[in-house]
């Protein structure tokens, strides 16, 4: 026996050993695994996009634009002594949401404005982060109960007399609360317009195609992928052919892009939440340190960040205006006259 164990111990000990530290080792194996799969994967750039925060010139923090659409945090109501019944919001579009944006009877300041059916408040946004150069851009986040809120203005209150006017005098003579320059209907030659509910232009479109339907919801196409009749048996409020749509049809953003305009811009967007949701939104470039401009893909980026499900380019460049009541608040690259406008107007002239 002693023999055996001079012979044979050294391989039996290592083997016992071996026995022992197997479950060791095992165990500690998936004890790493599990630490490492519970690190936060690295965000991929679409995330990282959702993830920005804008800083606005008029609040004093950075206030984050998601996992809410809007850029400012609603100012808490104060609770009153006596608790009288408050006025009835009609469902309208939004179904009764963000009852609290709206006001039983007109209420107007620097940067809002409320009445039962609308909501509107802009903001100017500068940021000095994402972009080699600076960018300032000027933003209108606008809800309303009935499509109709939404509206169109010509120049000279005619399609077919067509012409161009100063942004401030077409805002003033309709009366409008918040405008942006459009799409310059008559620029192109094709297309379908439809504006306040009327047809003025039934043609094949060849640029991408931006429609707002009678029932608040909002669609981008590219040429080619619906006819006119379709659209059109939907119910159209307003329709514009300009272009391109910035995000796809699941809401991300786009690499490609219907256009021959690449370079950083000035830029007038238009976007989409849901039915009754929409914000304006304007671009200022070609002004050195102030803004730079974007270019598509930038604004596509922007405008995901912002939380839209669909957003379409207007009519850019020296065009991109934006008025508040009647007033240019942003700083245009250059004073040029424009064909017509989106807006929203006071309820005398809605």
């Amino acid at each position: 026996m002693k023999a055996f164990w001079q012979k044979h111990g050294l391989i039996l000990a290592l083997c016992l050993l071996l026995a022992i530290m197997a479950p060791c080792a095992a165990f500690l194996l998936r004890y790493g695994r599990s630490k490492a799969e519970a690190v936060e994967p690295t965000p991929v750039p679409v995330q990282a996009i959702q993830s920005r925060a804008y800083i606005s010139k008029f609040h004093e923090t950075p206030v984050p634009t998601l996992p809410s659409p809007y850029l400012c945090t609603p100012v808490p109501t104060p609770v009153p002594e006596t608790a009288p019944t408050p006025a009835p919001t009609a469902a309208g579009l939004l179904g009764g949401k963000y009852a609290w944006r709206f006001s039983s009877e007109e209420v107007l300041t620097d940067h809002t404005y409320s009445d039962p059916s609308v909501s509107i408040s802009w903001d100017m946004y500068r940021d000095e982060v994402n972009y080699d150069r600076p960018v300032t851009f000027y933003i209108a986040d606008v809800l309303v109960q009935d499509v109709s809120s939404f509206r169109t203005a010509f120049a000279k209150s005619s399609y077919s007399l067509g012409g161009t006017k100063a942004m401030e005098d077409i805002a003033k003579f309709n009366n409008c609360i918040v405008a942006i320059s459009g799409d310059f209907a008559r620029w192109h030659e094709n297309g379908l317009i439809v504006r306040n509910g009327e047809v003025f232009r039934d043609l094949k479109f060849t640029s991408d195609l931006c429609v707002l339907y009678a029932d608040g919801t909002m669609e981008t196409y590219e040429p080619g992928t619906i006819s006119n009749q379709e659209i059109l048996d939907r119910g159209v409020w307003q329709s514009w052919h300009f272009g391109p749509e910035l995000l796809d049809h699941q809401g991300r953003p786009k690499t490609k892009f219907n256009t021959g305009v690449w370079g950083r811009n000035p830029r007038s967007v238009i976007g989409y939440y849901e039915p009754g949701h929409y914000c304006l939104v304007l671009v200022d470039g070609r002004q050195g340190k102030y803004s730079a401009g974007l270019n598509m893909q930038e604004l596509s980026e922007l405008m995901y960040a912002l939380g839209c499900v669909r957003a379409y380019n207007l009519d850019g460049g020296a065009t991109a205006h934006m008025t508040w009541r009647s007033e240019v608040i942003n700083s245009p690259s250059k004073d040029r006259k424009v064909h017509d406008v989106i807006c929203v107007c006071f309820p005398s002239k809605a």
